[in-house]
């Protein structure tokens, strides 16, 4: 079983308020110390199932109060073990918004790592697919940032958070004008063969890119809120949109422009396939604000955001079988 400490600090006279949070949302394991004369710290040890719920329990009851503060940690194991959760845990299956929103957020930004990330797999697949070494472009695909930039972007969309939106919609067309620059300049000074199949295979669209498109958004999304390995579903995200983008580059530089719009079409029905999986994901896993109003405000942005993508994804898959 998941488990989790949360560890609430807050005045002493509010004592009561963070306990009968505590028994409010059944919390059996916890402790008490007192750090000061004004303070108290209170550890309570949940599932992961449970985090969510005790969250906004103490949130809502402490929120206008100064001092007051939440902290999750993690749990490697404790003795006894814990029972009784297994079943809630399997339906429920994710970890709490705030701690997803922690994680998400803080591998978010424009930095000159990201930068740099994205500039060295797009040099390493351009000259992998030159070559047709794909042990190269594989190898590309494990370094590329892709994953948390969309993962934000489905997150915001579902929490009505527009500045994590603006945040990544900025670092994904950073990462993906950036790539797009390179590789074109690969293409152009490299002798290219434009009939390599490594290359033509990256300029048509089929049903099981479509497939792979919306398979890899929800895989990436479920990773992150299971808490298990994202590393695999970072190399998914990257098999569907670094490799059509790479090639998309090269043709431009080549001068190839009836393969540059079949590859920049596949990049995009990816890209697009991506977030809507992701989205939706989100919204089946009850991945949702806490308050009335946010909740009411994130349900119009993820309207109007599931709109904007079911529309290019039908637009893509138009222009993919006319």
């Amino acid at each position: 079983m998941n488990l989790r400490i949360i560890k609430v600090f807050a005045p002493l006279e509010h004592k009561l308020k963070v306990e009968e949070c505590l028994r409010e949302c059944e919390v059996s394991d916890f402790w008490q110390d007192r750090i000061s004369e004004k303070k108290v710290l209170v550890h309570a040890l949940v599932p992961a199932v449970d985090s969510e719920k005790l969250l906004d329990a103490l949130e809502n009851a402490l929120h206008d109060v100064e001092d007051f503060k939440a902290v999750i940690m993690p749990v490697e194991g404790s003795v006894p073990r814990m029972k009784g959760k297994e079943e809630e845990e399997k339906k429920k299956g994710r970890i709490s918004r705030e701690e997803l929103y922690t994680k998400i957020s803080g591998s978010v930004g424009l930095s000159w790592i990201y930068l740099v990330l994205v500039v060295f797999s797009a040099i390493i697949a351009a000259i992998g697919l030159v070559h047709g070494n794909i042990p190269m472009v594989v190898g590309a695909m494990i370094i590329a940032p892709f994953l948390f930039p969309n993962v934000a972007l489905c997150f915001a969309t579902v929490s009505g958070d527009l500045n994590l939106a603006a945040r990544a919609v900025k670092i994904i067309f950073s990462g993906v004008f950036l790539a797009l620059f390179f590789s074109a300049g690969a293409g152009f000074f490299f002798d290219v063969d434009v009939a390599a199949s490594e290359i033509v295979s990256r300029t048509e669209v089929g049903a099981g890119d479509i497939i792979v498109s919306l398979l890899s958004g929800s895989v990436a999304v479920l990773s992150l809120t299971t808490a298990m390995v994202t590393s695999i579903a970072g190399v998914m995200i990257a098999v569907a949109l670094l490799p059509p983008l790479i090639v998309s580059g090269i043709l431009l530089g080549a001068g190839s422009v009836h393969g540059f719009a079949g590859a920049l079409l596949l990049f995009f029905i990816n890209l697009v396939g991506i977030n809507l999986a992701g989205v939706v994901t989100f919204i089946l896993q009850g991945v949702r604000p806490r308050t009335v109003l946010q909740f009411t405000k994130a349900q119009i942005f993820t309207f109007f955001a599931l709109v904007f993508w079911f529309t290019l994804f039908i637009i893509a898959l138009f222009l993919t079988f006319k």
